[in-house]
């Protein structure tokens, strides 16, 4: 049998000591440019592959990222749009980087009591958080600890973050509504307790009175429940109806369908996301486009910058853009 290459024929072809072989490998700041390109090309000529322990060891890392995604009692994260597309954005940024992805569950975190354990046990090299409420005080540790860690649709001072502003896709919502005709606007919002349930909100309210809008607005928090719920709480004065997300329009959707209106026939609409569902609905959903998949990539950019190269946290802003697709008509056409 062919003997397989081991880290000692590597050090004996290079002239190094089997230690270096590791950090060489694993690009150690401690080890000179020129050793570098010496190990390298004799592991190369060599046909030597280094183990996955062996590297972890060398590195003192897991090379894992831990996805950190909202426990639902009744329906699981990765069946709304929100969750895969995320998770996609994070496989596509780890393409040339060698690290997988774990998914943990917020606040079910196995034998380790904190998200400081789950990266000082070295389970995990850092953590993204999917979505987390405006005041989560469970990254304090975090924070105060200097460990790597990044949201994604939150951000604070001390924290990483990469957060797409609503301001931008929903001016030009706005500004496609107006030059429709409508002048009586619903809005579902979202989730009040995250911030991008208040900053759409914000931006909403503030897009109406620069317009000079009428407006009637009905809480709700993101689900296609609340869309269907909100409905029954608008009257005949609203032509057109925003949502904070693309579910509850679907659900918006569905409760015209029940009760017999038509959209955009009878009423306008549009959603918030893009994510491809509202591109497949019936009609396709006009809809603000929420770059996720983009963000996605760009958090685990982030974070590896964190974990390698010791870089400071800091807050990356994305924009949100419009779809227009057959949701929405003139008033009165």
């Amino acid at each position: 049998m062919e003997k397989l290459v081991g880290r000692a024929d590597v050090a004996r072809a290079a002239g190094v000591a089997e230690s270096t072989v590791s950090r060489a490998l694993n690009d150690s700041p401690l080890i000179s440019d020129e050793i570098k390109k010496k190990v390298r090309l004799a592991a190369e000529e060599l046909g030597y592959v280094p183990s996955r322990t062996a590297t972890l060891f060398a590195s003192n890392r897991s090379f894992a990222i831990g996805f950190v995604v909202p426990y639902y009692k009744k329906i699981l994260p990765f069946t709304r749009s929100y969750f895969p597309a995320l998770l996609d954005g994070l496989l596509l940024g780890t393409l040339n980087h060698n690290y997988n992805v774990g998914i943990i569950f917020e606040n079910y975190l196995g034998k380790y009591r904190s998200y400081r354990d789950l990266i000082t046990s070295h389970s995990y090299d850092g953590l993204i958080f999917a979505i987390t409420k405006d005041q989560f005080p469970e990254i304090d540790p975090l924070i105060e600890h200097n460990l790597p860690f990044v949201l994604v649709n939150n951000y604070r001072e001390g924290a990483a973050s990469i957060y797409a502003r609503p301001d931008e896709g929903m001016r030009k919502a706005f500004s496609h509504a107006h030059e429709l005709g409508h002048n009586h606007i619903g809005y579902v919002t979202g989730d009040l307790q995250f911030k991008n349930g208040k900053d759409r909100l914000q931006a909403f309210e503030e897009l109406a009175s620069h317009y000079h809008l009428q407006t009637t607005i009905v809480e709700g928090n993101f689900s296609r429940n609340s869309g269907f719920n909100a409905f029954r709480q608008f009257g005949k004065k609203e032509s057109l109806i925003m949502t904070a997300s693309d579910r509850q329009a679907f659900g918006f959707l569905q409760a015209c369908s029940e009760h017999s209106k038509k959209v955009p026939q009878d009423i306008s609409l549009i959603g918030y996301d893009n994510f491809q569902p509202a591109g497949t609905s019936t009609p396709p959903l006009t809809t603000v486009d929420h770059p996720i998949m983009e963000m996605g990539a760009e958090a685990v950019q982030m974070l590896i910058g964190m974990i390698e190269h010791g870089k400071a946290a800091e807050q990356r802003w994305a924009e949100t853009g419009f779809v227009v697709r057959k949701s929405t008509r003139p008033l009165g056409e």
